[in-house]
């Protein structure tokens, strides 16, 4: 049996020789990148790709072999992308996706709700030179948005502690409108009752269905009734208007302030660090210099390893993935749709040699959202 120090001397030996080999493979790829630049041959090419690893891992042992698989199947997507990248830098043309560089400059904003609402704070944060509109439900938003009568609507699309917010994710492809701006608001819910009321006279809370399960813990610990409202801020106007000093409202401070409430307990969500990111989403997409995150949609097809391959992807740019959730796609059963949050500009040589092969490779991709993430 040889000693370990002369096994390591060969394998540091072989690792040598397999990155030589390695960089010539490259050097190899760059020019199959620079002919298919020309040509305009497809990169991935699947069954091509099968019958190269079926062939060069014929005749192994079968743990070898499986092995050896993971190592050729390596190598091969790290060409691919090395092709994508090369093209792109020959041919920037081919960059499929366009966002105005034009800045945001709205008139109109809307959002759903009452004055008061958290997201009429939002709107008021994100253009404060605007005078938010409000619209019963987010679907109007994104209606009003798409028929022009709104140039921007800000909407909330997750919470710390509740998670995102599915139903504003569908509309944003129902309705095609892009993410141009975040913000992300700290939120402290208050107990709210009619003046006279007190905090022994309150049997049930009314709130929005996502402000409910964030302060659980205060209303499990009271024995209260939850009640859904549409928004924190009607449910504070449906409790002035009520009269009743047995119904309070969990709100903000200034939607309790603004329907002449008194505030019976400040601060109940169960985690004081309680967040909700707002978007501003408009009809287009967008990029500035000072924007620091990206949002894609894309569909996968319904095949084992289909969705770690593309998170892999993004992983070998050297990009960081922030976010990732699925939804149901629409009159498919047992498929999805994947929204996909990572960090980049548009303008980055790796985030558009990214977004660029994902266009080729997958049955369906879009780029929903390009904004400015502060303190990155």
């Amino acid at each position: 049996m040889r000693e370990l120090a002369s096994i390591r001397k060969d394998i540091n030996s072989v690792d040598s020789a397999i990155r030589e080999l390695f960089l010539l493979r490259m050097s190899l790829a760059h020019e199959v990148a620079e002919t298919k630049a020309q040509s305009d041959d497809k990169i991935y090419k699947p069954d091509r790709e099968a019958e190269i690893i079926e062939q060069r891992s014929a005749g192994m042992e079968e743990e070898v072999r499986l092995k050896y698989i993971a190592l050729l199947q390596s190598m091969i997507r790290a060409s691919r992308e090395y092709q994508y990248s090369e093209i792109l830098r020959l041919n920037p043309e081919k960059f499929p996706f366009h966002p105005s560089s034009e800045m945001l400059k709205p008139k109109t904003v809307f959002y759903q709700g009452v004055p008061g609402a958290y997201q009429e704070l939002a709107a008021r944060a994100l253009f404060p030179e605007c005078e938010p509109v409000n619209v019963p439900t987010w679907e109007e938003v994104f209606q009003s948005v798409r028929d022009g009568k709104a140039d921007v609507g800000v909407v909330p699309v997750e919470n710390t502690t509740a998670g995102t917010v599915s139903a504003v994710y569908d509309l944003l492809l129902d309705y095609d409108l892009s993410i141009n701006r975040s913000y992300i608001k700290k939120i402290s819910h208050c107990l709210a009752a009619v003046p006279g009321a007190t905090m022994a006279d309150i049997r049930s809370v009314c709130s929005h269905p996502h402000a409910l399960p964030q302060c659980s813990a205060f209303i499990s610990a009271h024995g209260f009734t939850a009640i859904e409202a549409a928004n924190t801020a009607i449910a504070a106007q449906n409790v002035r208007d009520q009269g009743d000093v047995s119904l309070a409202a969990i709100c903000s401070r200034e939607a309790a302030e603004r329907y002449g409430l008194s505030i019976l307990a400040e601060g109940i969500n169960d985690m004081q660090h309680n967040e909700t990111r707002f978007i501003a989403v408009s009809k287009t997409l967008t990029c500035q210099p000072e924007d620091n995150r990206i949002e894609i949609a894309f569909h996968i097809p319904n095949a084992s390893g289909t969705l770690i391959t593309v998170l892999d992807t993004i992983a070998h740019y050297g990009i960081d993935m922030t976010e990732i959730h699925s939804r149901p796609l629409k009159d498919s059963p047992w498929c999805y749709v994947f929204y996909v949050d990572f960090t980049g500009n548009m303008r980055d040589h790796a985030v558009q040699s990214l977004l660029y092969q994902l266009h080729e490779e997958l049955p369906y991709i879009k780029v929903i959202g390009s904004y400015c993430v502060p303190n990155e």
